[in-house]
């Protein structure tokens, strides 16, 4: 039972938690998010509208939340005829190899930060990214992403991986035994070589590795290794690492904590699917796979925040009152 200070204090919060973005308006919410999508700084945001670092990232992690929301919520029984899956590297806080060591028995390491992977999948057809998830390259979490993916598709599916040993055995255990077909491609890369097509020198990160070939293989079932490939998601990945800075090398752009991260991740892929138009399509991913009507704009994505804060209010508010007894 809550008691009558307990009650004021969640009133009040309630309210206050969300006052930093009232004070910027629809159109400069917008403006954030554009300029977040062209890799521009925090900080470099906050001097431009003349307003506080934590105002931009409230910002990211609640469009991020409504974002996960809404694509959990629509991306349900898809008609996708291929598929890919993979994963990217980024790490958060630090890499894994510069975390300190444990040096006792009962010690344990931080596990929110350290080398973390986004696992997505992609219908190769439409370019819709309808599953993700950020975790550790692990068998559990692999599992809870290639389930995830299951309870999104519907119908006969042909899925493409590369060759982590992992993927077979998940797959099978989420996807059973009938209803898809699956093959990996393996891509053979040739030895680093400088513009001038000498190669480069040992033991040196520089060069250029030109692909050689692509290995096809069929896995289960009877897939068209003329079509299985994972060129989508892969350039996906490229996208990802040039449009979310986040996720750039040799930076300080990285994330500081791992929930920010998650969000700053959703909302790219919810700007990605919605927003933006697919150069080959013409369209964004999510009109394509008839999961909305037109591309929305910014200041959509706004609305939905909105309405999706005020939900969340609401439900807190709710719930306070029945706590006490009133209602």
């Amino acid at each position: 039972m809550l008691t009558a200070h307990d009650y004021i204090y969640i009133i009040s919060s309630s309210q206050d938690m969300n006052m930093d973005n009232r004070r910027l308006s629809k159109k400069k919410q917008a403006f954030v998010l554009a300029a977040l999508c062209e890799r521009t700084p925090i900080r470099a945001i906050a001097r431009m509208l003349k307003t506080e670092k934590y105002v931009i990232t409230r910002i990211i992690r609640e469009t991020g939340a409504a974002f996960a929301d809404y694509m959990d919520k629509e991306f349900r029984d898809l008609r996708c005829v291929r598929i890919e899956m993979d994963e990217q590297w980024q790490y958060v806080g630090c890499h894994a190899g510069r975390m300190p060591k444990v040096t006792t028995v009962y010690g344990e390491r931080d596990r929110t930060r350290g080398d973390f992977w986004l696992w997505a999948c992609i219908d190769a057809d439409t370019k819709l990214v309808l599953s993700h998830k950020v975790g550790k390259r692990k068998l559990g979490t692999g599992r809870d992403f290639v389930e995830d993916v299951r309870a999104r598709v519907k119908g006969h599916v042909q899925i493409a991986t590369d060759n982590f040993p992992a993927y077979p055995s998940l797959i099978r255990g989420a996807f059973g035994y009938e209803g898809f077909s699956y093959g990996t491609e393996t891509k053979i890369f040739g030895s680093p070589e400088m513009f001038d097509g000498t190669l480069a020198r040992l033991g040196k990160n520089e060069g250029v590795r030109k692909l050689v070939t692509a290995e096809r293989k069929a896995v289960v079932g009877s897939p068209n290794l003329q079509s299985l490939t994972t060129s989508h998601i892969e350039r996906l990945f490229l996208s990802v690492r040039q449009e979310l800075k986040r996720f750039q090398r040799k930076g300080l752009g990285y994330s500081k904590d791992l929930e920010t991260h998650k969000l700053a991740v959703a909302l790219h892929l919810g700007v990605y699917n919605f927003v933006r138009k697919h150069t080959t399509l013409g369209t964004t991913p999510a009109v394509a796979a008839g999961v909305e009507i037109e591309p929305w704009g910014l200041e959509r994505v706004v609305e939905i925040t909105e309405a999706f804060i005020r939900r969340k209010e609401d439900a807190k508010f709710e719930k306070a009152f029945a706590d006490i007894g009133i209602g």
